[in-house]
């Protein structure tokens, strides 16, 4: 049986891998337990792609004139129907927009409205979200195309692959290039936005990734990202470009998962959120630590051997890099710079990193010309998004300026040929009484403190000053019985810290037990949904906080030490 597949990327790597090495693994799932071939792949693909094309045919689609892009939407977890689902999506010439497994009917129903997607891909397990969101937008007032076809994902994995053989069709048209995949900004610093990039962009972000990284057949990739953001195809498709094994594990990932999969020794590239590295810290020190020196190494040795342990989703603090650099032994931890629209922008590189500040995000990677522009990061890149799809159709032109470069609302300053960043121009930098202050560097220097935990710091707004700077910080074990208050955190700060004192913090909320910071699914901290959790708008009325009275202060020694 015959199988025909696009002429171009990773569909090419994909055929010369099952061509040379048909017994290779390049997918692992350790959601289902399934592992996968790039012949099995292949047939996958090709088996999801007849019947997704059947269903776009019933509905009358290739008659139609569609007018717009061509967008199909996926609902399943990142895996086996992932990416099957992914590559016959784009072996259609459409786009795909993956949606998180824990999405609303609602918000499908109005990503629909934005993007009129062709057709909608759904794993089995999500077959009752499908219909609610079917039957939701089957409603006489919905606007959406009631005949849009809901196909459910199906995988088969033959026992034999004699009598298949996998073969080009002719190389795409420009043009369809140009669609890649729309994905939904995490709302995390602003409006959430459709941002779509062509499958140019996509390509050359693998390129790069597999040129920096060293990617070969031989590495072992762990993702454990959801497949909704960009970061969660971060590595996909390099990885099956370059032969590697591509491991998937959100479902089961946790502290002691990790550990046990990182002591086998052979995983090359993993990234994840600050956050994650102090849970992956904690675990360490309750269970790995105590054990006899020779088990103990094992864990160690894992955590060295990996080439990339990467760093994203927001800034590392000294002390999280500080305890890693030791824990591997002189090697760091690399911190990747990304977004939805840019995908990657800057990174450490792992040959021999030595930066002057370990916490940058290390200089721009090839192809990303950057300009600072009052503080804020500007970007060009081949890997940039085309265009975002909103209500408001000037929404692209606006977000960028008038040489074409696009307006991330990062704020960083260049330390050498490294960036260093200071957060999100809307929730990472504040005025206080007309001095700037960034909540990062007084996040860092409230963790310095012995008996905190953790500190998230964000601007709240005070007509007689503008902004305060508030904080949210978390009592160490062992310190609870004696938990400082604002006076002493601002005593010590003096103390211990080369902070200014305008920069110290006016408002603080104590974390108290079983209470969270609200995160992200990808583990990122979400500032905004904090900072409306522990403080709100009526925060001076808020008897859970310990607010500092200004009125005694005096302006003149705020630039100061004291």
């Amino acid at each position: 049986m015959e199988h025909r597949f696009p002429s171009i990327s990773p569909f090419l790597e994909l055929i010369e891998q099952e061509r040379r090495s048909p017994n290779k693994i390049i997918l692992r799932d350790h959601t289902s337990g399934v592992t996968v071939t790039a012949g099995q792949l292949l047939y996958s693909v090709s088996l999801l792609r007849n019947k997704l094309d059947k269903a776009l045919l019933h509905n009358g689609y290739y008659e139609s004139e569609h007018n717009g892009e061509k967008f199909i939407f996926l609902i399943a977890p990142p895996g086996v129907q992932y990416l099957v689902s992914m590559l016959t999506i784009f072996s259609l010439a459409a786009g795909m927009s993956a949606q998180s497994i824990v999405v609303r009917p609602e918000e499908v129903k109005a990503h629909f409205k934005v993007a009129r997607p062709i057709g909608l891909l759904y794993a089995p397990a999500f077959a009752q979200k499908a219909e609610a969101i079917k039957k939701l937008c089957a409603e006489s007032d919905s606007g959406i195309d009631p005949n849009l076809p809901y196909v459910e994902i199906e995988t088969s994995f033959p026992g034999s692959f004699e009598s298949h053989t996998y073969v080009l069709e002719e190389p795409f048209e420009t043009d369809l290039l140009r669609l890649g995949t729309l994905f939904f900004t995490s709302g995390t610093s602003g409006a959430q936005k459709g941002v779509v990039h062509s499958y140019e962009a996509l390509l050359a972000s693998a390129r790069e990734r597999i040129e920096t990284w060293k990617l070969t057949e031989n590495d072992v990739l762990l993702n454990q990202k959801p497949g909704n953001w960009m970061g969660g195809i971060f590595g996909i498709i390099p990885s099956l470009m370059a032969g590697s094994c591509l491991e998937t594990c959100i479902d089961v990932f946790n502290p002691k998962w990790f550990w046990e999969r990182i002591s086998k020794g052979d995983v090359s590239i993993f990234d994840i959120a600050p956050t994650g590295y102090d849970r992956l810290a904690q675990y360490f020190d309750e269970h790995i630590a105590v054990l006899p020196h020779a088990q103990k190494e094992k864990y160690i040795r894992g955590m060295i051997a990996t080439r990339c342990a990467g760093v994203t989703g927001s800034l590392i603090q000294p002390r999280i890099q500080e305890r890693w650099t030791k824990l591997r032994r002189g090697k760091p931890l690399l911190n990747f710079l990304g977004s939805t629209e840019v995908t990657l922008i800057c990174n450490m590189k792992w040959e021999n990193p030595d930066y002057p500040d370990m916490c940058s995000v290390g200089p721009a990677v090839p192809g990303v010309e950057v300009k600072l522009v009052e503080g804020e990061m500007r970007l060009k890149a081949p890997t940039m998004f085309s265009h975002y799809i909103s209500d408001d159709p000037a929404q692209t032109r606006k977000a960028f300026d008038e040489e074409g470069f696009f307006k991330t609302g990062d704020c960083a300053e260049k330390v050498g040929d490294c960036y260093v960043i200071h957060g999100r121009a809307n929730i990472d930098v504040l005025h206080f009484w007309g001095f700037t202050v960034h909540t990062g560097e007084v996040e860092n220097a409230l963790s310095s403190l012995p008996y905190i935990a953790n500190a998230v710091a964000f601007p709240i707004e005070d007509e007689k000053c503008q902004e305060r700077t508030a904080a949210v910080l978390e009592i160490k074990p062992g310190f609870q019985a004696r938990q400082p208050d604002l006076q002493r955190i601002r005593a010590d700060l003096k103390e211990k810290t080369g902070l200014f004192l305008f920069k110290y913090p006016t408002v603080i909320y104590w974390l108290r037990e079983g209470e969270d910071i609200p995160e992200t699914s990808n583990g990122k901290i979400s500032k905004k949904e904090a900072r409306k959790k522990f403080f709100g708008d009526r925060w001076q009325h808020n008897e859970n906080l310990e607010i500092l009275d200004l009125k005694g202060m005096e302006y003149w020694r705020m630039g100061g030490l004291s």
